[in-house]
């Protein structure tokens, strides 16, 4: 039980008589004074919206005007009339020009604006701009401001806005601004233009006629609020008006919903937010306050059911109560006045009949509460695992118990079952613990080796002991316990990786899984140790000590049992790339679990992969036919680009495959040194083109050129990207068999070139000093053409072409290196001795 009003009766004197003497001078504004005192009590703001000439901003100036700070005497207040030119830093405080022009930044003089008053009063505030409204409601919501990275915190307690605007105006103009006002403004009043009573209206006539004027004295102090506002703090609300609350606030809005549906002009006062629930709880502790100092002085700071009624002034629009509405709307003639009034009724309906379902639903609460808790679910659970312990059920069962036992029940009287339930749930969990792991005869089939699902109902059990107080006696045993179990269970995880060594043809897929699995419960037994710092401080640094031994044995069984499944022999085939590349995703997958396992591990694929690579490299290098040196060097490239693609180097690779590289080279040599028949061509061969023919389908075709080129650039390939750069990859006896047999082909081919232009220019076509007239040189030019050497040595371009395989031969030293120049020397004079004859056949032909 909450104890009585501890705070000087002065504080709540003071407060009463300055209320009072305000309702006795300012008539039938009950509602609005009491929603005010419910703001001041619990530092949140009031809107009081209403036609004009019905002093709402005399009520805020005396309100606020008068509360004062005892140490200056004067009040501690923010005035402002808003205006459509109203802007920002007239509200906040003004630029502080100093450090503007010293700095360049924008700071305002914070203590100049709402935020550096503990009270404010902002007039006809929705004659301001929407954007000016809006950072009002940010700045009286969060007292801050925030401007870029600076935020500044201010002392707002209570501001007091007013409007001379009816609600459905600012409806009309703006509805997301006023939702957003109820959503932030705890209190909403609206002021009816006339008085309900005749007796109101004659008192305030006989005041101006006599010139009355109010005699305000009763005085009240800020500090003497701040006594009332800690009480505040003070009063305690029970789990069963929290759910009232829940309540309250569901059953209105959708009764005021309902009324939505059926008045489309009607739109709710209050919007129901969870800011608006929160805002309502402090509401009702302040109404509590309120009571205290106004009806039952006794009370204990304990909320009551019979204190929801006044969240009437939270949720709804204020205004006169039930019989002044009624009397007002008889007289009411202003549409805009009938719609508020209409409002004002309509609302306190739905209010009254959502309380009245209230009350009902908590007067039955518990045996409801009771039903949803289901405890006798969670008892007939524990039965079953005391019979027969399932680590997931544990599990299940203990978050379930923690959920309904933390914060707890509502009703007192319901917690009993559920203790009972969580009591033999941890009784079953400890006799577990009693058992130990290292005993299979102790284990229950389902618990297998135990693993993250037994750790996981340790866990889950350990934190319903901690979160639950009529538990934490369990805590202290059940953790050095768990502690013992967990060393146990780090050692068992240890023995099934160090017993796959004993497994045959266990594959790496399973490999991974496995280290996967034996990971997480390594981690699991990590989180586990987590929470036994605190009880069992003493088996941390062991179990910390065990769980770094278990993960580096761990990794080092799986390590072995990779390193010995990839060294057995690998059946079926495939494309070699093919293998190597699931291989290494293979290894990828084993790595990183690995790596988890024990980041301190070096890297398993490069140790697996290496040898696997150079397997595929020597496959691919000694299988792949070519005719072409070109063709079998865009294999060495492929198969380096496939290494480097998974994460190899190639260049160790390709040195270890040198000895293939070059017997491939030295026997396509070979094959390449194997004798052509090269007969001279007979001058009927010569005139008819047959010469061309069998030059073009013989040589072109069984002596292919330009493959010392190609090796030349197979082996420039292969030097870039060896570790020694300045040393040649190919050795000099396979560029010096290649070198030869090219040469041999283009001695070949020279040989008949001279042979068939010999035959030309001295037997087949007279001699250029014989040609006189047109005729005989146009015969002599249609036997050149038809010879087709023309079209050999110019069009198609053969002894140019001949001279640069000639040129890069010529680069070789020693003998290779002259007999190339000197087939050179009898290339130039082929082409010479044609290009003589050629030029003096045309010459006389155009000048005949």
């Amino acid at each position: 039980m909450t104890q009585p009003l501890t705070f000087p009766p002065q504080a709540a004197q003071a407060f009463r008589r300055f209320f009072g003497e305000l309702r006795e001078t300012y008539l039938e504004r009950e509602t609005l004074f009491t929603q005010i005192e419910l703001a001041l009590l619990c530092k949140e703001h009031v809107l009081v919206v209403g036609p004009p000439g019905t002093a709402k901003s005399a009520v805020a100036s005396a309100v606020l005007g008068r509360i004062v700070d005892e140490k200056t005497g004067s009040p501690s207040l923010f005035s402002k009339q808003i205006a459509e030119s109203t802007v920002q830093a007239d509200l906040i405080g003004p630029v502080d020009f100093k450090v503007l022009t010293e700095t360049g930044r924008t700071e305002y003089i914070t203590d100049d604006g709402m935020l550096g008053a503990t009270h404010a009063f902002l007039d006809e505030v929705f004659d301001g701009r929407d954007m000016l409204l809006r950072s009002i409601l940010n700045v009286l919501h969060e007292r801050e401001l925030k401007h870029g990275r600076r935020v500044t915190s201010g002392r707002i307690e209570c501001a007091i806005m007013t409007s001379n605007r009816y609600l459905s105006e600012v409806l009309a103009r703006s509805p997301e601004l006023l939702l957003a006002f109820a959503d932030r403004l705890s209190f909403i009043s609206f002021v009816p233009k006339s008085f309900a009573q005749r007796a109101s209206r004659a008192a305030m006539l006989h005041r101006f006629a006599h010139g009355i004027r109010p005699d305000l004295r009763a005085g009240l102090t800020l500090q003497q609020l701040d006594v009332l506002q800690d009480a505040v703090v003070r009063v305690d609300v029970s789990s069963q008006l929290l759910e009232g609350i829940e309540l309250l606030a569901d059953g209105l809005e959708r009764a005021l919903m309902a009324q939505v549906s059926k008045l489309p002009d009607y739109v709710p006062t209050k919007y129901f937010s969870q800011r608006s629930v929160v805002k309502a709880l402090w509401a009702l502790k302040a109404a509590v306050v309120r009571d205290q100092i106004y009806r039952h002085p006794d009370r204990p700071l304990e909320a009551t059911l019979d204190d929801l009624d006044a969240l009437r002034w939270f949720f709804l629009l204020g205004g006169p109560v039930a019989a002044d509405v009624e009397a007002l709307l008889k007289v009411a003639v202003d549409p805009r006045e009938r719609a508020q009034l209409e409002i004002v009724r309509l609302e306190q309906v739905a209010f009254d009949e959502a309380l009245a379902k209230v009350r009902s639903e908590l007067v039955s609460g518990v045996e409801r509460e009771a039903s949803t808790l289901n405890a006798s679910e969670e008892v007939s659970a524990t039965e079953a695992l005391a019979r027969t312990f399932q680590a997931g059920m544990v599990s299940s069962v203990a978050q379930r118990l923690r959920v309904k036992l933390v914060p707890g029940p509502r009703h007192s009287q319901n917690r009993g079952a559920l203790l009972v339930a969580a009591r033999a749930l941890v009784s079953v969990v400890e006799r577990r613990l009693a058992r130990g792991m290292t005993s299979p005869a102790t284990q229950s089939p389902q618990e297998g080796r135990g693993g993250v699902q037994l750790m996981t109902a340790f866990q889950d059990t350990l934190e319903l002991c901690r979160a639950v107080p009529e538990l934490r006696v369990h805590l202290g045993p059940m953790c050095g316990a768990t502690a013992r179990s967990l060393e146990q269970m780090l050692e068992m995880i240890v023995a099934s990786a160090e017993g796959v060594e004993f497994e045959d043809g266990l594959k790496i897929e399973a490999l991974v899984g496995l280290a996967d699995n034996l990971e997480e419960e390594i981690a699991q037994a990590a989180n586990l140790s987590g929470l036994l710092s605190e009880e069992a401080p003493e088996a941390m640094e062991r179990l910390r000590a065990a769980e770094t031994e278990a993960r580096g044995r761990v990794g080092a069984a799986l390590r072995r049992r990779a390193v010995s499944a990839f060294q057995a022999p690998r059946t079926g085939k495939r494309e070699p790339f093919e293998t190597l590349a699931a291989d290494s995703r293979r290894l990828n997958q084993l790595e990183r679990s690995l790596h988890e396992l024990d980041p301190s591990q070096p890297g398993l694929k490069q140790e697996l992969l290496l040898p696997l690579g150079l397997v595929y490299a020597r496959e691919v290098l000694s299988s792949t036919p070519f005719e072409r040196i070109e063709q079998f060097a865009r294999a060495v490239q492929t198969v380096a680009e496939n290494l480097r693609q998974e994460g190899l180097s190639p260049e160790s690779i390709l040195a270890e495959c040198r000895a293939i590289i070059e017997s491939r080279l030295i026997d396509h040599a070979r094959l390449l040194s194997r004798d052509v028949a090269s007969p001279s061509p007979s001058p009927s061969a010569i005139l008819t083109g047959e010469a061309y023919t069998f030059y073009r389908s013989t040589f072109s075709v069984r002596v292919p050129d330009g493959e010392f080129a190609a090796l030349q650039g197979l082996d420039g390939h292969l030097t870039s990207s060896s570790s020694q750069p300045a040393v040649a990859f190919l050795s000099t006896g396979v560029l010096q068999a290649v070198a030869q047999a090219e040469l041999a082909f283009v001695h070949i081919r020279i040989k008949y070139l001279r042979s068939w232009l010999t035959q030309l220019l001295t037997v087949l076509l007279p001699e250029l000093e014989a040609l006189k007239a047109r005729v005989e040189a146009e015969r002599t030019f249609e036997r050149l053409v038809k010879s087709r050497f023309p079209l050999l040595a110019l069009k198609e371009g053969e002894l140019v072409r001949l001279r640069g395989v000639l040129g890069t031969l010529g680069s070789m030293e020693g003998e290779l290196g002259e007999a190339a120049g000197r087939l050179t020397l009898q290339l130039r004079g082929i082409d010479e001795d044609f290009g003589r004859f050629s030029r003096r056949v045309l010459e006389l032909r155009s000048s005949l």
